[in-house]
């Protein structure tokens, strides 16, 4: 919920600020989109944009390691086959008027799809995380808009950390396990005063007809 909050604010943010990230082109616009930000967030800014054929998208990164990779609605943090993907770009400073770009051009008017692959299927999934894009995506409302598609993702990043959770109270209940029954190995095997292994015993029940002697050869 606490990311979901975040993701709402920085969404409204970036949608007044999409406004003056665009350009002449003389094909179309350029749109300016940036992946991440100073500090390393998982976001991208502005989170869709409402571009025509022959527009241009210019994604710019930023700290620390993201990717501009394609999917789909249904399966957002998935790699879609055939799409585009502008691998990893890590980026140690901010401030460099040299940061790396990754261009798209629109063909058309149908939603584009697109997520940060970085930490993909780990609870530290920056796609898990909200880390989302769309070009063209549907209204606000309908069953196709970029709210349900970060939802979608966020839902994805909850199963991750509530299965990473899972695995982890799993080998932490094995290993307290596996140190109960090496305790009680150790302590299973005693020797008398004489430092032999001794492994006779008897049952000192006060009924004389129960009482029973094991010695070590094995005889009643």
């Amino acid at each position: 919920m606490f990311f979901r909050s975040l993701a709402l604010l920085s969404t409204v943010a970036a949608l007044f600020s999409s406004k003056v990230a665009v350009s002449a082109s003389p094909t179309g616009k350029i749109w300016y989109v940036t992946v991440g930000n100073a500090t390393g967030g998982t976001i991208f800014n502005p989170p869709y944009v409402n571009a025509a054929p022959g527009d241009k998208i210019d994604f710019q990164f930023n700290p620390k390691n993201h990717s501009v990779t394609q999917s789909s609605f249904q399966n957002p943090c998935t790699h879609l086959n055939n799409g585009f993907d502008s691998d990893f770009h890590p980026v140690a400073n901010a401030s460099s008027w040299d940061l790396p770009t990754f261009w798209v051009t629109v063909n058309d008017t149908n939603p584009v799809w697109v997520y940060c692959r970085q930490a993909a299927n780990t609870a530290g999934s920056h796609c898990g995380k909200g880390m989302v894009f769309a070009i063209n995506p549907g209204a606000y409302g309908s069953n196709n808009s970029f709210a349900l598609f970060q939802d979608a993702a966020f839902e994805i990043g909850e199963e991750l950390v509530e299965s990473a959770s899972l695995a982890s109270v799993a080998s932490t209940a094995s290993a307290t396990q596996t140190t109960t029954l090496s305790a009680a190995t150790s302590t299973s095997t005693w020797s008398d005063n004489d430092g032999d292994y001794d492994d006779s015993w008897s049952n000192d029940d006060d009924d004389d007809d129960d009482d029973y002697d094991y010695d070590y050869e094995g005889h009643y």
